[in-house]
Order: structure tokens, then sequence, then C-alpha cells
């Protein structure tokens, strides 16, 4: 794996910026969406196979961590709960690049390390959906 630290070059996509535009309108979404008071809706998946999806919980877990309920949101989605610690630091990092027009990081992976990048993420999304099934079968 290679690591470089640079600016960004004139066509290259803006990462920092996507993600954390992203992230406010998502978290913004979820913020009104709960002060509505409106009603989680139906997973479809579920809904048609009667087994729980990879995701499921996810809101719960969301909303949790919003609350402050660590132990709550983990217990809902132990995948979704590891990706939104990720989001908010890779977040914490794409705010202190963009306010002080940093240079950003960036990685670039080899064949093999690419590889087991996407096998790695199939195990574990395979690891969580079995934890799912357990926790609600």
């Amino acid at each position: 794996m290679n690591t470089t630290l640079r600016h960004l070059a004139p066509e290259e996509s803006d990462l920092e910026t996507l993600t954390l535009g992203t992230s406010a309108g998502a978290l913004a979404y979820v913020g009104v969406w709960t002060a509505s008071r409106l009603p989680m809706p139906p997973c479809a998946f579920h809904a048609i196979t009667g087994c729980p999806c990879p995701t499921c919980g996810a809101m719960r877990c969301i909303i949790a961590l919003l609350h402050g309920r660590i132990g709550q949101a983990l217990g809902w989605n132990p995948l979704v709960f590891t990706g939104l610690i990720l989001l908010a630091i890779f977040n914490l990092y794409a705010a202190a690049v963009l306010m002080g027009r940093l240079p950003r990081l960036r990685f670039s992976l080899t064949g093999w390390e690419g590889r087991f990048l996407r096998v790695a993420s199939i195990i574990l999304v395979a690891a969580n959906w079995a934890y799912e099934i357990h926790r609600l079968g």
C-alpha cells in the first residue's frame, strides 16, 4: 500500500467535501425524521423473506448513538456501528483538511491488497448478517 500526502489534483474528486456534505445531509434527515416522530419504515427484505437483512437495526443503531447509548447501538448492528464510528473519524479529518486547506491523505492499493479488502468486506458483511439472523431469529 502506498500512502501519499498531497493537494487535490485539478480533475480529482474531492472525497472529503463529498463525504462531509453527505454525512451532514444524512444527519439532518435523521434529525428531522426522529423529531417528527415518524414511524420507522419497514424493511422490505424482512417483510418478503421473513429474514433480517444485513443492515437490520441500522436506523435504531443511529438513533441510539445520537442519544449516547453506545452499548445499545453496538447491539443493534455491530457493522453499522463500526462504520459510523469510522465515518465520524473520517469526517473530523475531512473538516480539518477543508478548514485548514491542508494536503489530502491518499492511499493506493496493489492488486492483492484490493482483493484482500474485498474478501474481508464480504466476510464481515456475512458475519454481521449471521449475527442479525441469530439476534432476531
